[in-house]
């Protein structure tokens, strides 16, 4: 168990002027701490998996190789849906600015909205799902960040990803969590309902305070807010209880064969479209001649016959149109006249820009 203070979230400013952070701690410290539970359990609660797309590992890479020398790791927002089976589908994500010291957290939160509202005009079907961070496990400030995103995660609870920079254990680089809200120090179930209602009623009075003070009844506001934070302190100590949950990695086919690329020894250099085109038309020829071969065997008793295989043959066959010599060369004319067409109107339009560029450079006063 790992000790650290209650994850409230409230908006203090960072002292730092600099950055525009927000910290997310309580505002009154308490005489006692809360603690965070690590528990390997898995498929537990709302969510049952997360799947994780490439793009989204690019991202945090990215994000790690970019972070301040200061820095020991980074954060972010992961968009994406949740099934109707409970499995988060992670799509996309964005890093946060946040800065952590002695045990407080300070997070960008005008960076963070203004970032989400950005992805929303793009792709509105993508919402905030939990977010990300760099380091082998959870670490005890990762309950003030997971407190604040289960404000900021409408459909579910939120769930946190983290990935191992330093690739210690590469079997387990990425692993998935989720955190559920726990009363400390409550043994029965009254005693539990009377510091969550002492909590609840404490928000509910810092709001009304809030109003209050808005509308100008300053003593008022501020005798509220004294018996808000007396309520606050009778409360008991809340913690957040991490399970780990299943991690899929999910490829695409257009992902895969980035993947693919990214994977080889010569990833520095990419190929051509020739060299692409000759490979693609290389690799289709060898498995062409491995199922004529594969079949050329079965017809001759060499090869015990498949029927899955067999299917799998008659639908790939069945796809393939059926057209004359003639028909194909007049169609793969009519598909290379149109790719020329596309590359000079794009040659065209490079060339414009060029020349409107150089112009401008020339009228400028030097």
């Amino acid at each position: 168990h790992a000790r650290t203070p209650t994850p409230l979230p409230h908006a203090r400013r960072s002292p730092r002027a600099s950055a525009p952070l927000i910290q997310l701690h309580p505002p009154h410290e308490r005489a006692h701490d809360s603690m965070v539970a690590f528990l390997p359990v898995f498929g537990s609660g709302k969510v049952a998996a997360a799947k994780v797309h490439p793009v989204v590992v690019f991202n945090i890479c990215d994000s790690y190789i970019r972070r301040q020398e200061t820095q020991e790791r980074v954060i972010g927002t992961l968009l994406g849906s949740v099934g109707p089976d409970g499995v988060v589908d992670v799509r996309n994500s964005y890093a946060v600015p946040h800065n952590e010291q002695g045990g407080q957290v300070y997070v960008d939160v005008e960076f963070h909205r203004a970032m989400i509202e950005l992805h929303q005009k793009v792709n509105p079907k993508e919402s905030i799902v939990g977010w990300y961070s760099t380091g082998d496990g959870v670490v005890p400030t990762d309950a003030l960040i997971h407190e604040f995103y289960a404000h900021e995660c409408k459909v579910m609870g939120p769930v946190h990803v983290t990935l191992d920079v330093s690739f210690k254990d590469r079997n387990n680089l990425m692993r998935a969590w989720v955190g559920q809200s726990l009363t400390l120090g409550a043994g029965h179930g009254k005693a539990a309902d009377a510091g969550a209602g002492a909590s609840a009623a404490a928000k509910v009075s810092k709001q009304l305070t809030a109003e209050a003070a808005a509308e100008g009844g300053g003593a008022e506001a501020a005798g509220d807010e004294k018996a808000a934070e007396k309520a606050a302190a009778a409360a008991p100590p809340t913690a957040i209880h991490f399970q780990e949950i299943h991690l899929v990695k999910q490829f695409e086919e257009a992902e895969r064969v980035g993947l693919a690329l990214l994977s080889t020894p010569a990833s520095d250099k990419i190929s051509s479209e020739m060299e692409g085109l000759e490979a693609t038309v290389g690799k289709l020829s060898a498995m062409l001649e491995q199922s004529s071969a594969y079949v050329q065997g079965v017809c001759d008793g060499k090869v015990p016959a498949d029927a899955e295989i067999g299917r799998y043959l008659a639908d790939t066959l069945a796809a393939v149109p059926r057209l004359t010599r003639d028909q194909f060369e007049k169609l793969f004319g009519d598909s290379i006249q149109d790719v020329l067409l596309v590359m000079y109107l794009s040659n065209i339009t490079k060339m414009q820009l060029m020349l409107a560029e150089k112009l401008q450079t020339a009228s400028l006063l030097i």
